[in-house]
């Protein structure tokens, strides 16, 4: 998967930095947030688990209403044992720590201008993201740590979809789904478990 994830990784910046560059425009930013997620397969519901996302972004737009970008990102996600959530379930919660490399397409529309400068207000965003896992904790339904009965796997695939509404040319706020592809488990034997994420972000592009 690592292989594979190099190889789109270097189509996106190849086709970034392909053209000339006086016919785009280059940006870079910052992005903060949270992930509410969750882990499928694990028999917990809902997106209880709070966790982290933020880093830097590198953008520029090839062509009109179109932006490709690259996220550096610290990112947060697993699951939590809600209220709702069978008592018969082991596990209370699951923690991963991802840093992850995001290639995103966005489609830009609702263009605004004033006096000062013009920007397209709503940004329709789509992309895969590549996740390496540093470090997990996972607690057994006593709040026991029980990391080191469990393996996860290193590399985690997501498809992502979202939007983003720039309140002016600098700052956005933004909305997005992932969807993990792969089984985050390492253990084939085991239940597989995949995770799902809701993303919201403030975007502060220089």
């Amino acid at each position: 998967m690592l292989k594979y994830f190099r190889i789109i990784l270097l189509c996106g910046v190849s086709f970034i930095f392909s053209k000339n560059i006086n016919a785009q425009t280059f940006e870079a930013g910052l992005i903060a947030g949270i992930n509410l997620s969750q882990l499928h397969g694990d028999g917990l519901a809902g997106f209880n688990q709070i966790g982290l996302n933020f880093g830097g972004r590198v953008a520029v737009t090839p062509v009109e209403k179109w932006k490709w970008s690259l996220d550096f990102l610290y990112s947060q996600k697993g699951s939590n044992k809600g209220s709702d959530d069978p008592i018969s379930i082991p596990f209370k919660s699951f923690r991963l720590n991802y840093t992850e490399v995001n290639f995103m397409v966005h489609f830009l529309d609702w263009l605004e201008v004033d006096t000062d400068n013009e920007f397209y207000k709503l940004h329709f965003d789509f992309g895969v993201a590549w996740g390496r896992l540093l470090d997990f904790k996972v607690k057994d339904d006593f709040g026991t740590d029980i990391t080191d009965t469990q393996d996860f796997n290193k590399n985690m695939l997501d498809l992502i979809l979202g939007a983003t509404f720039y309140i002016n040319k600098n700052i956005g706020i933004n909305g997005q789904y992932a969807y993990t592809v792969n089984n985050v488990r390492k253990d084939k034997n085991e239940q597989s478990l995949a995770g799902r994420t809701l993303t919201f972000r403030v975007l502060y592009m220089f």
